[in-house]
């Protein structure tokens, strides 16, 4: 008997949504709302509500610095930043961290998220 596909989460960063995925080779997903590509953040990423757009400028900026959420309880490293005027200082000091996992895509600029003020 095969084993069971698990899903992994993605996120929409334009609509503020996680949806979960089989795992891909291409990495390719897209997001239901808008046909934009979605990003793989990991089967440990837990979404925040869509109407916290500081949160969620937070997750995109980790992102885009190179984190992925796959197994936060058994990695050693400091924890998380709380909040986004956290992450710039978080990222630039913890450079090993073992969370991050992916090349950077220019952390501290991520793009307005719809709805935002």
């Amino acid at each position: 008997m095969p084993s069971p596909q698990y899903l992994i989460a993605h996120a929409c960063f334009d609509c503020r949504k996680s949806f979960k995925v089989a795992p891909r080779q291409d990495f390719a997903a897209t997001c239901p709302n808008w046909g934009n590509a979605i990003h793989e953040m990991g089967r440990s990423f837990k979404a925040p509500p869509a109407k916290d757009t500081e949160q969620w400028a937070k997750v995109q900026a980790r992102y885009q610095a190179g984190f992925r959420f796959f197994s936060y309880r058994s990695a050693l490293g400091p924890p998380l930043p709380d909040r986004l005027s956290e992450v710039e200082a978080f990222v630039r000091d913890n450079p090993t961290h073992p969370l991050r996992v992916a090349a950077p895509d220019d952390p501290f600029h991520p793009k307005p998220l719809r709805g935002s003020t």
